[in-house]
């Protein structure tokens, strides 16, 4: 029978804690599958290896891929699976919250006992990632009111989430909203599932647009209103955080990983990484390696 423990062993690398909230990057490594439980609500953001091929189960239910961003409700039980055989690590940016902390930023209760729950696993939505991801780097190079910046950024990375997977009335929000002009939530996981599968290649706005049948130009349009970003900014997104993992998982040189990710040279790799991550390639791997 497959040993189950009830704790995975983890170490601590950066952490604050803000009120009824606390963010922390934390390195863990497992070798069987263990579960998790914990009476606040928890997002989980895998900052390394990009890509790792694990799956979970809610409350004894089926496995479903966990991919880079989950969301746990307070008291749920999530069983991460292991074949024992090789250890696993990952460095993630794990995110927890209050039941009263989220209650006053949706202004209402939030109870995930009604919807379907394997849905806050696998997450896509590239806003909040976006968020989490900045959350992970001001907590290894806080500036000024660094708290504050965390905080916000961890509100609209919940908002997104809830948005995407409670179904809660946009009304709730900022009133109701038109879907005509929108991608479907179908349509976002196929956009995903493009990015993450290309291996280290990015698709472009032209594939991605022809993989949902639309011209160029209208999916430009239907992914600004329903992302609130450009198809630009979301693929430059994406080829960073592809850049990131050949950086810290792969032996690669500059040149190799530069023309992979569809840069002319490793110069051009070098300045649009920087103005993104905020360093350079080369320190980035010498942090992400050492």
């Amino acid at each position: 029978m497959q040993t189950v423990i009830e704790k995975c062993p983890s170490r601590v690398i950066a952490e604050r804690v803000l009120d009824e909230a606390e963010v922390g990057i934390v390195d863990y490594h497992w070798k069987e599958s263990f579960i998790y439980q914990d009476k606040d609500n928890s997002i989980h953001y895998r900052l390394m290896p990009f890509h790792l091929d694990i799956h979970g189960a809610f409350n004894g239910g089926s496995g479903h891929h966990m991919g880079n961003v989950s969301l746990l409700p307070a008291g749920s039980a999530l069983r991460v699976f292991a074949d024992g055989r090789q250890p696993y690590r990952a460095r993630t940016l794990k995110c927890s919250f209050a039941p009263s902390w989220i209650e006053r930023l949706l202004g209402q209760r939030f109870d995930a006992s009604g919807l379907e729950i394997d849905n806050f696993l696998g997450l896509k939505n590239s806003n909040a990632r976006a968020c989490l991801h900045r959350i992970a780097l001001e907590l290894l190079e806080p500036g000024l009111a660094s708290s504050a910046l965390i905080e916000s950024l961890l509100q609209t990375a919940v908002i997104e989430i809830i948005r995407d997977t409670g179904r809660l009335s946009a009304a709730s929000f900022d009133g109701p909203r038109s879907n005509s002009t929108r991608l479907s939530s179908a349509q976002l996981d196929r956009i995903a599932a493009m990015v993450e599968d290309g291996h280290g290649r990015i698709p472009s706005a032209a594939a991605l647009a022809h993989e949902l049948g639309m011209s160029v130009s209208h999916f430009r349009r239907r992914f600004r209103a329903t992302t609130g970003q450009s198809v630009h900014e979301f693929i430059s997104a994406s080829v960073v955080e592809h850049a990131k993992s050949l950086l810290a998982n792969s032996h690669l040189s500059m040149k190799e990983i530069s023309y992979r990710l569809g840069f002319t040279s490793p110069s051009s790799f070098s300045v649009a990484f920087k103005r993104v991550v905020g360093c350079s390639p080369s320190w980035f791997r010498l942090q992400a390696q050492a």
